[in-house]
């Protein structure tokens, strides 16, 4: 039995076949070029956007470079003001080298070294403290706006907005570095120091008056005066005779003696006044 196409089922199969053509050509060669293009004009975009940044740093360079060079005097400046930074066995020596020059003795000292930079805030009433506080209140409500985005379960957000933002914030950063970072301290460190100190009434003063005026920063939070028992060296004067045979000789009297006055050092238990002070020790980290 012999089947025959009629011309319908002709046109059918070449109409099929054409489709197949077209379908293998844009599957194969028209979006594999469309996705290169998109990706082309993508990395166009970027290099646009790289090309802004360096030249606003081109143009923003004279002016950046002068505000590097006042925030490093500023800095050198203001670091001037605290330690070095010092190890446990240098903040002894410090304190009790003090305490020597003024006669004192030194019976109790601890002291706390913190393995990471201090969180304090400035003096309340101070400008600084001021500006801080609107550092703060700034990335509060930055964090908040992430919060935000992130609790947009419904993902009706604007992708290309987001995006947008991100590349507008990230020129920023590239252009005037982290400003998120502004007002938070990564450089000073607070030794906290107990120090309990046995001497005169006067010494003991003249010691506090000295870290009081010290033009490193110590911040003194609390002192007491209480008394100390100790042990304490006292000159006792001795007599002594000794016999002056040659010189009663030459003088031809033989019973004639000369009495030598000497001092002799004991040691006896006493009271004296005592000052335990606690303070911080503000120290910074110079290396860069």
């Amino acid at each position: 039995m012999k089947t025959q196409m009629t011309e319908r089922d002709k046109k059918l199969l070449v109409g099929m076949f054409i489709f197949v053509i077209i379908v293998a050509i844009g599957y194969w060669g028209i979006i594999p070029q469309i996705k290169a293009y998109n990706k082309l004009g993508t990395k166009i975009d970027k290099e646009e956007v790289t090309k802004s940044v360096n030249e606003q740093k081109v143009s923003n360079l004279i002016f950046v470079e002068s505000m590097c060079e006042e925030y490093e005097e500023t800095m050198a400046e203001n670091k001037a003001k605290f330690y070095d930074m010092m190890s446990e066995a240098e903040i002894d020596f410090l304190l009790t080298t003090r305490a020597v020059q003024h006669d004192l003795e030194a019976y109790s000292l601890s002291i706390d070294i913190p393995s990471s930079p201090s969180d304090r805030n400035a003096y309340i009433y101070s400008e600084l403290y001021k500006q801080q506080l609107e550092w703060e209140s700034q990335r509060e409500l930055l964090y908040m706006d992430v919060d935000e985005d992130e609790d947009d379960l419904l993902g009706t957000g604007d992708d290309k907005d987001d995006d947008k933002k991100e590349t507008t914030e990230d020129e920023t950063v590239d252009i005037w570095g982290n400003t998120d970072m502004v007002g938070e301290n990564t450089d000073i460190y607070v030794a906290k120091v107990t120090i309990s100190l046995g001497g005169d009434e006067a010494q003991l003063k003249a010691f506090l008056d000295e870290i009081m005026a010290s033009e490193k920063k110590i911040l003194i939070t609390s002192f007491s005066w209480g008394e100390y028992r100790t042990q304490q060296a006292i000159e006792v004067p001795v007599e002594e005779i000794i016999q002056a045979e040659e010189k009663a000789e030459a003088e031809g009297d033989t019973t004639t003696t000369t009495t030598t006055k000497k001092t002799e050092t004991k040691y006896e238990l006493v009271t004296v006044k005592s000052l335990t002070i606690t303070m911080e020790i503000y120290m910074c980290d110079k290396v860069e």
